[in-house]
């Protein structure tokens, strides 16, 4: 098996991803957010590249099962019923419900990973489930971090490289690229109190908006065995 971990969604390349499994990862907070949503009961997730075209869903589908969800700036977007924290996402809040997202990173990233074979939403609470379910499909798998603004968030690579040491785990042995041994190093560092996640620039900002409790949150391993898949334009 190859793996390989692209740093930055906006550097996905289409051939890149034929014939692999792409895990999507926005440790801080998008992806997290689909896997709590989706654990809480969500019945469906439409990740969309704005705004604009989330509200545009809503006017279809009609409000009454429906949520519209998701942050600009880090801040729940204007007009939206809950933001982008995985406390927003509780089981009173969106059981039974389609929830259309847009945040600034994360979904964006997930519409990109269209062309992989199989599309799984990764972060650090199911690491190790998202992992097995990439080994099962035996195919090669590609990390896609969404990155923040366009630039490599460590947050992301710290979530990706948990997931390649699972990964690697569970085939023995994989073809690596050095983006997946820089992102395990990283995740090694943090492991071992080297990394401090509170030195990165995207925890730093969210902390500063008062969502130190979501970046705590985020980082927690292995709480679901939940593993959410995107195909046609649907997460579930």
């Amino acid at each position: 098996m190859k793996l390989d971990v692209i740093p930055v969604a906006g550097k996905i390349h289409v051939a890149r991803l034929m014939d692999t499994t792409a895990i999507v990862v926005d440790v801080l907070r998008a992806t997290t957010c689909m896997v709590v949503g989706i654990q809480n009961g969500i019945v469906k997730i439409i990740p969309t590249s704005d705004a604009a075209e989330a509200a545009s869903f809503v006017t279809r589908l009609g409000s009454r099962d429906s949520l519209l969800a998701g942050e600009t700036g880090g801040v729940k977007t204007q007009g939206f019923d809950i933001g982008n924290s995985p406390f927003e996402f509780s089981v009173e809040a969106v059981k039974g419900r389609t929830v259309i997202m847009s945040t600034t990173n994360g979904t964006t990233a997930v519409c990109a990973s269209a062309s992989a074979d199989n599309v799984l939403i990764g972060a650090m609470v199911n690491a190790t489930a998202v992992a097995k379910r990439a080994v099962e499909l035996g195919k090669d798998v590609v990390i896609i971090c969404a990155g923040t603004d366009g630039a490599i968030s460590a947050d992301d690579l710290i979530a990706a490289g948990a997931i390649a040491e699972e990964i690697i785990k569970g085939v023995g042995k994989a073809v690596c690229t050095d983006t997946v041994s820089v992102s395990r190093w990283l995740y090694k560092g943090y492991m071992e109190k080297r990394v401090d996640i509170h030195e990165i620039n995207h925890c730093k900002k969210l902390i500063e908006l008062g969502f130190e409790d979501d970046v705590k949150f985020c980082f927690r391993r292995d709480m679901t065995d939940v593993v959410p898949v995107y195909s046609y334009g649907i997460i579930q």
